[in-house]
């Protein structure tokens, strides 16, 4: 009987299957990725690393540690890492990038991609420099050209394209430049006190066991204050980061399934509704409910099945241009192929989702009495009521909430999630009605005819107001997230360089140079704002407990970052406009032998060691102990351009120590500011400068490519939602083609009937995609203020672009769909209505 109804009745249901297409080719792709990009990353995981082994240290290597070293073995290469300008001389640019002095055969799996491509042999032979690929490009650097680095002149050898184990998105944020070791020490830029990372890596015999082995080292490795990093470390860190990322597209694409069961359970709707009298008569002869429902339920699992069927075939060609989309944040080369599992979850999510939102409209047809085949008034709405349905409705909660946990793999963050989808669907759903209830009660009467015919369509029997308000409110609310957040990060920087702050700073600057750079600024007109003083030292002791005892110790949980960095302190007598004290008492001058010293902790670090104010923490500066006590805790704005520290000490303790100047300037012009680079290059090379407009530039190009792959998950959902609206527009057509007709004989001019279906959809159109964007501007307000920690701005121009296009786009979409109303016979429909 569901083939036999089905030959012409399921016609209305197949373009609303067009969204269970969309849904499960989504739930395919996001899927799909996931499970490439891990095999992807086990099967390159040695290239992730570049070698079997690396040990790195943030000081020179002492004579134990090469002893350590010449006992592993091996292939070995050495790398010393540091941050400094490089100098352009064909245009005079100048740029901060991470510096690699390389030697050896490194890397020994994958390869420094590279146009020309450059052998080791080759590339240690002169004084080369393989240069990043985007700084060539913003400085308009050509290879063959030369390229200053400290005291010394390279030639370009080489475009740098892509490193073992990196993404473009990093050397956005620090461009790399390759040099060879050989040439490091002309440059005259690793000097004591110098922020510097050295690295030795290692090519093992094939049967080497280097987990085991590093295992075995590792009291020793603590004990040296080396770290090991081995190639399944390696690939275990990216698979968590890209877990991260898969986790954002299963949850983005979820989104679209459930926008896809509410366009399929709008169309079913119509659908059941015009069964009603069908399952009336099947009642007359004899038929149970549960027969006559499972004939409809029937139609739509063989159409859902079919549709994601298509829907998988779809997500499988369309999973290979995902990883073009995301390439910039991928550290390995994605190999695609056909993964059953993710095929398996679409075709399973899809169909469920469908049939349960289907069972909504479908289940009350169990209520339908058969005198409604003999009395057309018989029926009431109170009797097809289903006490079914809101068990329905649980089950379909308790699925997303299920999906959510499992996912994110957090109760918490599944419960947020479930309660925020949840929240934007109710909010639309809610509106959708109200605005249906409000025309129907306070339509206007000085309306004309067609506006108030088509703001009476929106609460007929019947009616496509839910499902393509929510449809078009998602799409909106989505757009506008995503355009005003990346408008908020980018203004907050813009800010800054407005209030008069220092928008300039110059680091590692020696003592002796300080006079030199002071001379430099004021000749150059750019005031001097501020010196700061930065002295290096190490934590040895928190709380009465050494360092390594708590690396040890998993019960601390303390992460290890913050017990094995260098911490870049400073000391002054006041607090700045960037501190707050929340907590203790500020000390900003004591004597020299006083024990423990009084210092400021920053509270977020503070969090992190586990202390308060009255804890003590011993440093070490070179060797030399030092016992401070927690006086006071402060809240740091880190947004601001200038050095901000995690721990501060007061005057007449630290100024005989080891130590460099951070210099705070004010450039009012770009122009300017690149001057001061040029001059600070030439004559204090090994001086780096931190630009706010080079900040700023940096972070469009961030967004600019976050912001890309986003919108490309988000237009999955806002695909399905595109057609979830044509799917209603044209689940309707068989209820508007009647009463066009009827107008038309009773006299309607085509254009007043035209009228009525823009009024209705013009009103769709801006009250799903104003509610969009206000949902919209509060997720963006809520991201800013709680994730960002950015000030709170409303931008304009997305808050009602958006809008504005999307409703053009509705009525768009409901003028072509009824579009082909006005060319059908009236004395068809007339006949078929008899």
């Amino acid at each position: 009987m569901a083939l036999r109804d089905g030959r012409r009745g399921v016609r209305s249901l197949l373009i609303s299957m067009t969204c269970v297409v969309l849904a499960v080719a989504s739930v395919v792709v996001a899927f799909s990725f996931r499970e490439n990009l891990l095999a992807s990353i086990q099967a390159q995981s040695k290239s992730l690393l570049g070698a079997d082994l690396a040990l790195d240290s943030r000081e020179p290597f002492s004579a134990e540690d090469e002893t350590l070293i010449r006992s592993l073995g091996g292939d070995q290469s050495r790398q010393i890492g540091f941050t400094s300008m490089v100098y352009f001389p064909a245009s005079g640019g100048s740029r901060l990038v991470q510096v690699r002095a390389i030697s050896g055969r490194f890397p020994y799996y994958g390869a420094l991609e590279s146009e020309p491509a450059f052998s080791s042999a080759s590339f240690h032979g002169g004084p080369n420099a393989l240069v990043d690929e985007n700084v060539l490009l913003q400085y308009h650097a050509k290879v063959g050209e030369k390229l200053k680095i400290g005291n010394f002149e390279f030639l370009i050898a080489g475009k740098l394209r892509k490193i073992p184990g990196e993404t473009l998105a990093f050397s956005l944020i620090s461009p790399r430049v390759y040099i060879p070791m050989a040439y490091l020490e002309r440059t005259q830029l690793v000097q004591k006190g110098s922020l510097v990372r050295y690295r030795v890596y290692f090519k093992l015999p094939s049967d080497a066991e280097v987990d085991r082995l590093v295992a075995n080292l590792t009291p020793t490795l603590r004990r040296l204050q080396l770290e090991a990093d081995t190639v399944t470390r390696r690939a275990a860190s990216i698979a968590t980061s890209m877990e991260n990322l898969s986790r954002y597209l299963r949850l983005a694409v979820f989104v679209a399934v459930l926008l896809a069961g509410v366009g399929v359970a709008s169309v079913m709707h119509v659908y059941a509704k015009e069964k009603t009298r069908s399952v009336a008569l099947l009642g007359c002869i004899g038929a149970g409910p549960r027969e006559t429902v499972a004939v409809y339920l029937l139609q739509v699992i063989l159409l859902t099945l079919i549709s994601s069927l298509v829907g998988a075939a779809l997500g499988i060609a369309a999973q290979y241009a995902l990883p073009h989309a995301l390439k910039d944040f991928i550290p390995v080369t994605t190999v695609i192929h056909i993964a059953p599992n993710s095929v398996g979850a679409g075709l399973g999510i899809g169909v469920g989702t469908a049939v349960l939102f289907a069972l909504i409209p479908l289940l009350p047809l169990r209520r339908v009495s058969p005198l409604l085949a003999l009395r057309a008034s018989f029926e009431s709405e109170e009797q097809t009521r289903d006490p079914l349905v809101p068990l329905v409705f649980l089950l379909i909660v308790a699925l997303i909430a299920a999906f959510a946990v499992a996912i994110t793999g957090n109760w918490i963050h599944g419960a947020i999630f479930t309660v925020g989808v949840l929240g934007v669907f109710a909010l639309l759903g809610v509106l959708a009605r109200g605005g249906a209830l409000l025309m129907r009660r306070l339509a206007p009467s000085a309306m004309s005819f067609a506006w108030r015919q088509g703001l009476a369509n929106l609460h007929r029997p019947n009616n496509q107001t839910l499902a393509v308000t929510l449809s078009i409110g998602l799409g909106a609310f989505l757009l506008v997230t995503l355009y005003s957040v990346q408008n908020i990060l980018v203004a907050q920087v813009v800010r800054r360089s407005g209030q008069g702050d220092p928008n300039v700073v110059l680091f590692d600057v020696q003592n002796d140079q300080r006079q030199g750079i002071a001379l430099l600024l004021k000749s150059s007109n750019i005031p001097l704002h501020a010196e700061v003083p930065i002295v290096t030292m190490r934590l040895t002791a928190v709380k009465g407990r050494k360092v390594e005892a708590l690396r040890n110790d998993a019960s601390a949980k303390i992460p290890e970052w913050a017990l094995r960095r260098e911490y870049r302190s400073t000391y002054r007598a006041g607090i700045t406009g960037t501190e707050e004290i929340i907590k203790g008492a500020w000390q900003g001058k004591v004597s020299e032998n006083l024990q423990p010293i009084p210092v400021s902790v920053e509270k977020g670090i503070a969090e992190t060691l586990k202390v308060d104010v009255g804890d003590e923490l011993q440093f070490e500066i070179q060797g030399v102990p030092l016992a401070t006590r927690i006086a006071s805790l402060r809240e740091v704005d880190w947004q601001r351009v200038q050095p901000n520290f995690f721990v501060v000490f007061p005057e007449g303790v630290l100024e005989s120590a080891p130590q460099f100047y951070a210099v705070l300037a004010r450039a009012e012009s770009n122009q300017a500011s690149a001057q001061l680079q040029r001059a600070v290059v030439e004559q204090f090379p090994n001086v780096s400068v931190i630009d706010l407009s080079l900040v700023l530039n940096t972070l469009n190009s961030i967004l600019s490519r976050v912001s890309y792959a986003m919108r490309f998950v988000a237009l999955f959902t806002i695909l399905t939602g595109l057609a979830v609206l044509v799917s209603a527009v044209l689940g309707s057509r068989m209820q508007r083609l009647r009463e066009s007709i009827l107008l038309r004989t009773l006299g309607a001019p085509r254009m007043l009937i035209l009228n009525a279906v823009m009024a209705e959809y013009l009103f769709l159109g801006a009250l799903g995609s104003v509610a969009g964007a206000v949902l919209g501007v509060a997720a963006s307000w809520a991201l800013s203020y709680y994730f960002f920690g950015a000030s709170v701005a409303i931008f304009v121009t997305p808050a009602l672009a958006i809008p504005a296009l999307v409703t053009a786009a509705t009525v768009l979409a409901g003028v072509l769909g009824c579009w082909g109303l006005f060319r059908a016979p009236a004395l068809e429909t007339l006949r078929a209505e008899g």
